[in-house]
């Protein structure tokens, strides 16, 4: 008797380069812009890339931005599996353009019901002064 394995996620075909070639040529078909992607990948993906011999280092680039393939911003680790991030945040279910921000809860000062207005303050209790102790040796 053999018990069911579950199925594997699909394996790439490509190195990391070419996966993310097809992507960004896809997204370009698509109409969207180069400056909206974003490409996030794994670390591993992204070394992969950087030491790939069939890519050509004109396809990568280095600024003060980050890393850049194709033209393409490069965001580094925090993901499971390399995606390309279109800039187009509709597809998200729930997606809202601004966050909700709550007005922050504020209490009402106690009105005495006794006092009559334009009566002045009583006068306030003395206090006792302090007596400083002296040590007796």
């Amino acid at each position: 008797m053999s018990t069911p394995h579950p199925q594997k996620p699909a394996r790439r075909r490509g190195s990391s380069a070419e996966e993310a070639r097809l992507l960004i040529e896809a997204a370009d078909a698509d109409g969207v812009k180069r400056a909206a992607m974003t490409l996030r990948m794994t670390l591993r993906d992204v070394s992969e890339l950087k030491r790939d011999p069939k890519v050509a280092m004109a396809d990568i680039s280095y600024g003060p931005d980050g890393m850049k393939y194709l033209g393409v911003a490069v965001d580094q680790g925090g993901v499971t599996q390399s995606t390309l991030d279109r800039g187009d945040t509709s597809y998200v279910r729930g997606a809202v353009a601004e966050p909700v921000v709550k007005p922050k809860a504020t209490r009402k000062k106690a009105v005495k019901k006794d006092v009559v207005e334009g009566a002045e303050k009583p006068p306030a209790k003395p206090r006792a002064k302090k007596v400083p102790a002296t040590a007796e040796a």
